[in-house]
């Protein structure tokens, strides 16, 4: 099991969520130009393969460029993601942008949950139960 990085209290984890979003935000987007960046790839590479009179020259500097792209593109990615971690916080989907803080629950371990679209942490969940097993946080005054 990972070990925690940092506690959260629930006030904690939402004032993370003000950097954690952009940042998951953008790992989502840096995710969709990478998958872009291997299709195009692998269509050149294609060509490439299959000559048909496609110049050479041209096929193999499209993918090098393409090549040095995807790897600016894998090393901001890299970067964000560290970022993430640096915070505390434990990205458990990136497509669904859930993220996790670490915080403890009437003595247990427990995981605060909040995913992008959501205003404030407003779930919690056991280590071993993930998301399906989100519990809403008691609301003040509620």
């Amino acid at each position: 099991m990972e070990q925690p990085q940092k506690l959260f209290t629930v006030e904690e984890a939402n004032r993370a969520v003000g950097q954690v979003a952009p940042l998951v935000e953008q790992l989502q987007g840096l995710q969709r130009s990478i998958l872009k960046t291997n299709d195009q790839l692998d269509e050149e590479v294609q060509k490439l393969s299959v000559g048909n009179g496609h110049p050479l020259k041209e096929l193999q500097a499209q993918i090098e460029q393409l090549t040095r792209h995807q790897l600016d593109l894998l090393e901001a990615f890299r970067s964000a993601l560290q970022q993430v971690h640096d915070l505390g916080a434990v990205l458990k989907d990136l497509d669904s942008g859930l993220v996790d803080f670490y915080s403890m629950r009437q003595g247990e371990l427990v995981f605060l949950c909040w995913r992008v679209g959501e205003q404030r942490v407003r779930f919690w969940h056991r280590l071993e139960e993930g998301f399906a097993g989100r519990q809403p946080l008691e609301e003040p005054g509620g």
